[in-house]
């Protein structure tokens, strides 16, 4: 019998590098690994499920799922881990010098359901007690426009979220002054293109005691 043939669409990670590379096979399937990013990854999977196999968003999976639409089966195979804490940016002059200085701040969000988000706005809310209803929220593309939610996001009472403009993008947003910070999974490229010279930095990563003792605060957690 001929094997089944399974698309695999996920990062480039050095947990599923082996199955990438071929030195781990799927049995009785013949795979196409598709190491994408997790932007296209998740847009493909949700809007047009053309994967068999595919890394999705954790909190956009668990909306469809919810919604009782969920195209996938989740496992609990967890490809991507990192501290989120690492995923703030604010803009000089903007008086943030810490998490509770967010509160009535306008910050971007490529999408307001990414998982990354969920948890920095769980992290703020919870450990620094600003609630998302203290914080004027604007969604769009960071780098490029016109980047929508990708599952569908029905209005919440409290909350001011707002799409930016169909020509406008985040990172030009914040490096104007019409933004004030940014909560992304991927660094802004006006923060990169200058890191090797931090005196000149306009964006900056929002510095808290959990990113400067990452190790002390995961065992707080566990």
């Amino acid at each position: 019998m001929a094997d089944v043939s399974v698309t695999i669409a996920c990062g480039n990670y050095d947990r599923t590098r082996a199955i990438k590379d071929g030195t781990v096979g799927i049995e009785g399937c013949a795979v196409t690994y598709l190491p994408l990013y997790p932007e296209e990854i998740f847009h493909r999977a949700f809007k047009f499920r053309e994967f068999d196999i595919s890394e999705l968003s954790f909190s956009s999976y668990i909306r469809t799922v919810a919604a009782g639409d969920a195209a996938y089966i989740g496992i609990p195979a967890f490809v991507s881990r990192i501290f989120r804490h690492s995923g703030i940016y604010v803009r000089k002059g903007a008086g943030i010098k810490k998490p509770q200085d967010l509160r009535g701040k306008r910050v971007g969000v490529p999408e307001y359901q990414i998982t990354a988000v969920v948890w920095m706005r769980g992290l703020i809310q919870h450990e620094y007690g600003v609630p998302p209803s203290e914080i004027h929220w604007r969604s769009g593309g960071q780098e490029q426009p016109g980047r929508h939610e990708r599952t569908p996001l029905k209005p919440i009472a409290g909350l001011d979220l707002r799409p930016i403009g169909p020509d406008q993008t985040l990172v030009t947003m914040l490096r104007e002054g019409e933004l004030d910070a940014l909560f992304t999974a991927r660094a802004p490229s006006s923060f990169n293109n200058n890191r090797t010279s931090p005196g000149s930095l306009r964006i900056r990563e929002l510095q808290s005691e959990p990113i400067i003792r990452r190790p002390d605060y995961f065992r707080s957690c566990t």
